[in-house]
């Protein structure tokens, strides 16, 4: 009787089923080994951003949860397992900056919007003139 290909036999482990934690080790060495946790959490993270700020935002944001997770990597605490309450923290942290920066414009624009019409009427009576 022979033997079913895979039955009884171990197999090497899946890149799949490799913790968070020794991607992010693997990849202070090479480098793109990090796409494994881009492949694994890059939907959750642009779902969660999309939620707070829409989709036009949760793309650009996504990605820079990314840049900035791989650019930190270094810094990671190993002992934590799993990096999705990492990722999820810098997109926290990215989403929290977003509503800041945009909180700032818009009163920037209510500001000019209130200094504009007096500058108009003195602008338009030399006009009519």
């Amino acid at each position: 009787m022979t033997a079913l290909p895979g039955v009884g036999a171990r197999r090497a482990p899946d890149r799949c089923e490799e913790p968070d934690v020794a991607v992010i080790e693997r990849s202070r060495e090479d480098p793109d080994a990090f796409a494994v946790l881009f492949d694994r959490y890059a939907d959750d993270i642009h779902r969660y951003i999309a939620r707070r700020l829409g989709t036009e935002a949760a793309d650009d944001l996504m990605a820079e949860t990314f840049v900035t997770a791989f650019q930190q990597r270094r810094r990671y605490d190993l002992s934590r397992s799993a990096a999705r309450p990492w990722l999820y923290g810098i997109a926290t942290n990215l989403v929290g900056r977003h509503r800041r920066a945009e909180a700032r414009r818009l009163r920037a624009l209510s500001r000019v919007a209130a200094e504009a019409p007096a500058e108009r009427s003195g602008d338009a009576e030399p006009l009519a003139d």
